[in-house]
């Protein structure tokens, strides 16, 4: 009896969790019913804004040209056709007409220096892209010294043979000449080299005596004696750190009207490898404009070795205004002061040694023993940083490469994406080799431009000009592309810089440096939006117009595709938006005439 009750208890009991079962299934399917229903039905999210009626390139491969594009809440919503577009459209959505110019996603400066061009505005200029011969630039300098008061520091900046290949190299004794009454500082438009006057050098504390910084030197004649020359970025600091300061406001001025210049100039994010402090808390004021919700573009900062605190800026978590990358380090310094590392020697010529002042059989020189580059890098490697690295010469890649592999070797991960910075001479080797390393390199293409001629025919000769900034070949190993200027070494300009990529033409027509070198207008354009937002590990935010990133976008006078790339730097640049509100370009507002008034009370009180 009792076996046949407990055969009945569990039949009952099997029943019933089966129609237990059945109930709930048949619950879920029609609530999956319901939701189906309601998601047909539901009516499409309203738009703030609607681009339409131009040109819109997405930089997206699936729907490279679209119709328009919508932007709800900063990001991007909807894009396609117009029709498609326009289911988001309602009562209050703003429709942005384009009035056929061309969108693109927001460009991305991939290597500029913030601080070193806010400062760089304020000096005299004498670069060869305002002047014609030396008499012009030694005219710019004796005026400078002619505005300023007795004992008044005097900066000038863009002493350059290169372009300007009748600029001799002053002697000491012509510096003071210039400049009796004044300490005088000229910065070569490098940044990588300058010259000082004997006051000057007395305001540093710089004498014949003075031991050499790493990395840099102040150069002496045959006796022992400063001539006037410092090299490299070290020695150069030893001058900029004994120039005025100022209060922390001015330079938060201007580091706002610099942001500003990149905003005309069609950018929507900024990268800054080698963030400097060349006054006190730099970096805590680049932030403080980075983050300020007046900022016309996003940050990304590298900053330089001995600025790198890794105990602050690992607490720096980042958002999408301003973030931490890692350190920047040099390698090698400036293929025009000597100090680009190469294989093989400069030429030797009268230009070489004697108006850039290197060395005969100069290969140029590294910053670092490959053990001190090899505890660095292992260093931040192992803290998990992304290392932006300057390289010019091949010895220099070689270094860099090689501690990377050591690095990756005892530390892996997978995917590091170190940088390097310009790569002048980098191989097709050494691009195979840092692919494989997960190194990714940036360009800077102005180097074929403003400094083709000398190149070719003074400096590495033309079988080594011809695989200068050798950025095909990068592409072809499978790396993602990036062109930068380098501003203020090169002026600002996306767009001139885009078309050298294209052209490789230098400025005077005379020379086609590495045609085999050239890339295609789309991969161009992709250089400075989705590969340059890859590089900084950020393709998923932004670089493109696809549904759910920034709508960070830049508006041009022409669509690029459809015009010679020859035609490019004339193009103009029309608008930016950040999160889909459009910049405003204005030469006053309360943040300025507050950070200047605050400026000129420091000034003048403190």
């Amino acid at each position: 009896m009792f076996a046949n009750e407990s055969l009945i208890f569990r039949t009952i009991c099997i029943t019933t969790g089966r129609l237990f079962g059945l109930f709930i299934f048949f619950l879920a399917s029609l609530a999956a019913q319901s939701f189906k229903s309601h998601a047909l039905t539901a009516e499409p999210i309203e738009a703030d804004k609607i681009f339409l009626n131009g040109t819109i390139i997405t930089v997206d491969d699936s729907q490279p040209i679209v119709g328009a594009v919508a932007v709800y809440q900063g990001k991007i919503l909807s894009v396609g056709s117009e029709s498609a577009v326009n289911k988001h459209r309602g009562d209050e959505t703003d429709i942005i007409d384009l009035k056929g110019n061309t969108l693109l996603p927001g460009f991305i400066d991939i290597h500029t220096h913030p601080i070193l061009s806010a400062m760089m505005a304020e000096t005299a200029d004498i670069s060869g892209f305002s002047h014609k011969n030396e008499a012009e630039v030694i005219a710019s300098i004796k005026a400078a010294v002619a505005s300023k008061d007795k004992g008044e520091w005097v900066v000038a900046f863009g002493w350059d043979p290169a372009i300007l290949r009748g600029l001799n190299k002053p002697t000491l004794a012509q510096l003071d000449d210039w400049a009796p009454n004044n300490p005088l500082f000229i910065i070569s438009q490098t940044l990588h080299s300058a010259f000082a006057n004997s006051l000057a050098l007395k305001k540093a504390g710089v004498t014949k005596d003075t031991p050499d910084p790493d990395g840099g030197y102040f150069e002496k004649d045959a006796n022992g004696e400063l001539t006037g020359l410092i090299i490299e970025v070290n020695a150069m600091a030893r001058f900029t750190n004994a120039t005025p300061k100022f209060p922390i406001s001015a330079y938060v001025y201007l580091l706002t009207k610099q942001f500003e210049e990149y905003a005309k100039a069609g950018y929507t994010t900024i990268v800054a490898p080698g963030l400097q402090t060349l006054f006190p808390d730099a970096i805590e004021s680049f932030r403080e404009v980075a983050e300020h919700e007046t900022s016309p573009v996003r940050t990304f900062i590298y900053p330089t070795l001995k600025d790198f605190d890794e105990s602050v800026f690992s607490r720096i978590q980042g958002n999408s205004q301003f973030k931490v990358m890692g350190p920047k380090l040099w390698i090698d310094g400036s293929p025009y002061a000597g100090g680009m590392a190469m294989s093989t020697p400069y030429l030797t010529n009268d230009f070489v040694q004697n108006t850039l002042g290197i060395n005969a059989g100069s290969r140029g020189h590294l910053n670092f023993s490959d053990q001190e580059l090899n505890t660095l890098v292992t260093k931040f490697h192992k803290q998990g940083w992304q290392i932006a690295a300057h390289i010019q010469g091949e010895r220099a890649a070689k270094q860099f490469l090689d501690t990377v592999d050591a690095a990756q070797k005892a530390f892996p991960r997978n995917d590091a994406r170190h940088r390097m910075e310009h790569v002048a001479l980098v191989t097709d080797e050494q691009f195979e080799r840092a692919k494989g390393l997960g190194v990714t390199p940036s360009f800077y293409m102005d180097h074929i431009y403003y400094y083709g001629d000398a190149l070719t025919e003074v400096i590495v000769g033309p079988e080594r000009a011809q695989r200068y900034m050798a950025i095909n070949s990068a592409k072809a190993a499978g790396h993602h592309v990036t062109i930068h200027t380098d501003t203020p070494s090169s002026p600002l300009g996306v767009l001139r810089a885009m078309h050298i990529a294209v052209t490789r033409t230098s400025r005077s027509g005379k020379y086609q440096l590495g045609p085999q070198e050239a890339i295609s207008k789309e991969d161009a354009i992709k250089a400075v939006t989705i590969d340059a937002a890859w590089q900084i590990f950020e393709q998923d935010t932004r670089g493109s117009i696809e549904v759910g990133k920034l709508a960070d976008f830049t508006v041009v006078s022409e669509n690029l595709l459809d015009i010679e790339a020859a035609a490019w730097p004339k193009v103009q640049i029309v608008d930016t938006y950040i999160g889909g509100e459009r910049v405003q370009q204005r030469s006053w507002s309360w943040r300025k005439i507050s950070l200047m008034t605050q400026a000129v009370w420091g000034m003048l009180f403190d």
